[in-house]
């Protein structure tokens, strides 16, 4: 995990969570669910979200399951999950209609700083917190997760030249496509490109993953249902 303040080639290059987004982002919009099992049944005209997530910790591997999927149909704007965790090892991924898309993530780290990740959606393999980065009060109330999804052809080297100079993180003296994607991570940098993109036509998708949460039994001793409250952006129940 790499807070706020770390190099940029770390930033590409870790595989979970990476510097990121300031919390709150003006115009994002969120959508708040409660936890609950994923059903395995996902829309085929829609990306598909893997049903597992491996988490690997040293030597130790834990598969999550699927608990909640949320689908999306426009991107160039922030949307917001917020989710309830039931464990320290939370997991999440992005797909995308076009695997050339660009995805950015922002979610709290341990230290309050956000952390995230930035890349082509196609090769964004997701991220997750453990018991090392997550934030102390992870167990105690909702968090949430902010995910950028912006076109493939959105033009990320111009915006990035303008407000950072494209700062090369290689040995490469260009402003490539590594470069471009630290770039991303900058506030500043996803801020004008959202404003110079805007909103467009563009289907994705958000899978959290978790430790299945216990159901209490109701009165009548039916299972009891969560309810998924959308408050923006196009959710689908997973029942």
């Amino acid at each position: 995990m790499v807070t706020a303040g770390a190099g940029a080639a770390l930033a590409v290059a870790a595989v979970g969570l990476v510097n990121g987004l300031s919390a709150g982002l003006p115009g994002a919009e969120e959508t708040v669910v409660a936890q609950r099992p994923a059903s395995a049944a996902q829309p085929e005209h829609r990306p598909k979200l893997p049903g597992s997530f491996l988490v690997r910790l040293g030597a130790k591997k834990t598969v999550l399951p699927l608990v909640h999927s949320q689908w999306f149909e426009k991107v160039g704007v922030a949307q917001k999950v917020t989710f309830m965790p039931t464990s320290f090892s939370t997991g999440y991924r992005v797909v995308c209609d076009d695997p050339r898309a660009w995805v950015v993530t922002s979610q709290r780290l341990k230290s309050g700083e956000m952390g995230g990740r930035a890349g082509r959606c196609g090769k964004w393999e997701g991220g997750h917190h453990d018991e090392r980065s997550a934030p102390s009060d992870w167990l105690k109330r909702p968090q949430y997760l902010e995910v950028w999804v912006f076109p493939a052809d959105a033009p990320v080297r111009e915006v990035a030249e303008a407000v950072t100079g494209c700062r090369p993180i290689t040995t490469s003296k260009k402003c490539d496509e590594t470069a471009q994607t630290a770039a991303l991570i900058n506030p500043k940098v996803r801020s004008r490109l959202s404003a110079k993109v805007g909103e467009q036509p563009g289907r994705w998708a958000v899978g959290i993953y978790d430790r299945p949460a216990a159901t209490a039994p109701a009165p009548s001793g039916e299972p009891s249902a969560d309810a998924v409250l959308p408050l923006g952006g196009r959710s689908t129940p997973t029942d």
